[in-house]
């Protein structure tokens, strides 16, 4: 009577790990921004702002992310400073630039992010669906 019951016991545990592991599997292997941003420099190759392409505000602009969090803007050997955070769990990026120049104000935000591959990330302003941000590294 108990070999029927331990046996029952042993296969449901093992059905148990096995489910907790995938879901655990699942839930880490998700593309995370932070690895592929932080390798190369990167430009805006698309920045939409309520349906009008902006992206030529963004010309000779390259940006650089550290692990750290950093971010540096330079174009024409002047370098803007700012700042940068991902969120993995809601799939978002913050930016902040330290500076009053309107055009990159804009990306002043938090975007959520839409699409990863290697060489490009493509974001949605987290509070106006109008807006999109594509960078592609050089």
């Amino acid at each position: 009577m108990k070999k029927p019951f331990l046996l029952f016991a042993i296969k449901c545990s093992v059905i148990m790990y096995f489910a907790a592991c995938t879901s655990i599997e699942n839930y880490t292997t998700a593309k995370s921004a932070t690895p592929i941003v932080t390798k190369g420099v990167w430009k805006v190759k698309l920045f939409q702002d309520a349906n009008n392409d902006k992206t030529n505000d963004f010309a000779g602009y390259v940006f650089t992310f550290t692990m750290s969090g950093s971010v540096k803007a330079s174009k024409n050997g002047v370098d803007i400073n700012g700042n940068w955070a991902e969120d993995d769990i809601s799939k978002q990026i913050t930016l902040n630039l330290d500076v009053s120049d309107a055009s990159l104000v804009k990306l002043n935000s938090h975007w959520n992010i839409t699409d990863i591959t290697k060489s490009e990330i493509s974001l949605q302003n987290n509070s106006t669906a109008n807006t999109r941000l594509n960078i592609t590294t050089l």
